[in-house]
């Protein structure tokens, strides 16, 4: 509680002092006094026909590895997937599909830039049942067209 009201005081003091002044940017960066979790990584999962898949991204070791039940593990960590599933500020989308014998991955996410503005991007890649990559397409997209809007589903 003393650490809210100390933080409140200064707040209400950087406000009051720049009213009369020109328009400042505040930049507040907060940390915590605990260690961080180590080893985290996150995990995409997909099911083609009997075949389940597992796409591991782990920043800390530096890897992007696709798990298959039917086969052995492939590095993805080269491709340009790989780089921006583990490139620091980056928000992404990762979808799935399953044409014959492969998995397509798609990626469509931000780029966030310190004091910038963000950037738009697209990427993708096919990983075929013989776990060979096919190229891999990254474009720049605009950020307005990233978004699709949800479709309403009638209720009953």
């Amino acid at each position: 509680m003393r650490h809210a009201f100390t933080w409140g005081l200064l707040l209400a003091a950087l406000f009051l002092s720049s009213a009369s002044a020109q328009t400042r940017r505040v930049r507040v960066i907060t940390g915590s006094h605990l260690p961080p979790a180590t080893e985290t990584s996150t995990r995409y999962a997909a099911h083609c026909g009997q075949t389940a898949y597992e796409l591991i991204v782990t920043p800390a070791d530096k890897t992007v590895v696709l798990r298959r039940s039917d086969g052995p593990d492939v590095d993805l960590g080269g491709t340009s997937v790989g780089a921006r599933l583990l490139e620091d500020d980056v928000l992404v989308h990762v979808g799935f599909n399953c044409p014959q014998g492969a998995l397509n991955i798609f990626l469509k996410g931000v780029k966030l830039v310190d004091l910038g503005a963000p950037s738009g991007f697209r990427d993708s890649i096919s990983v075929r049942s013989n776990g060979e990559l096919g190229p891999s397409a990254p474009t720049a997209a605009p950020i307005e067209e990233l978004a699709i809007p949800r479709r309403e589903t009638p209720l009953h």
